[in-house]
């Protein structure tokens, strides 16, 4: 009986567990297809979980960059590889199916650099300088994408910004699939009745 317990127990908590998972964009690393077909996507498999990056500003085309340290936005030969907010310029990050965020992390960073982040049309980071950025303190959020943006701020008759930084890694979960309650009723009976059948059988045995 304590075996079929033990048993019962480690299914329940394999049910409810996650594990975490790091896409690596350094070099690309885990991007395959960067800006084909054209219009600044690239697609990634990592963990088990499949999505796309897709580039993004509000002035022209855009293209996804990549160096040693990250991705950023590029959107003509003089605009910098760098997110960089000369104008808005933004990357989304559109998983298959719902994941719990948990960090994303940057480089290229000085002390003039922050980030807005969207989760959904939420913003949940305005002007943030974290790195890494902990989705909600740590805890994560569920959602099938988010977006971290380097915003522009007009200066006279023209967009300026002090934004130059690539995001580098972003660190999620599998988004653990919800126990339905009468399979997690039926467990909890079903120890209940065994620790009343093992008690029983203690008080007939002395």
């Amino acid at each position: 009986m304590n075996r079929v317990l033990a048993i019962a127990s480690f299914v329940a908590l394999m049910a409810t567990g996650a594990h975490a998972a790091t896409l690596n964009l350094m070099g690309g690393q885990d991007l395959d297809n960067i800006n084909y077909p054209v219009g600044g996507v690239a697609a990634f498999d990592v963990g088990g979980v499949k999505g796309h990056v897709t580039a993004g500003s509000d002035r022209r085309a855009s293209y996804i960059s990549v160096d040693s340290s990250g991705i950023g936005v590029k959107t003509s030969r003089r605009d910098s590889s760098d997110l960089d907010g000369n104008g808005n310029e933004w990357l989304t990050f559109t998983f298959e199916k719902a994941v719990r965020l948990i960090a994303v992390s940057f480089s290229h960073l000085d002390y003039n650099d922050d980030w807005d982040i969207y989760v959904g049309d939420d913003l949940v980071a305005d002007d943030n300088r974290s790195n890494p950025y902990w989705f909600s303190g740590g805890a994560g959020i569920v959602a099938k994408s988010f977006k971290v943006l380097a915003d522009g701020h007009r200066c006279g008759w023209i967009f300026c910004s002090t934004d130059n930084f690539v995001i580098s890694k972003v660190k999620f979960e599998h988004a653990p699939a919800p126990v339905p309650l009468p399979a997690t009723g039926l467990l909890l009976i079903g120890g209940l009745a065994g620790l009343g059948f093992m008690r029983r059988r203690k008080q007939q045995a002395t």
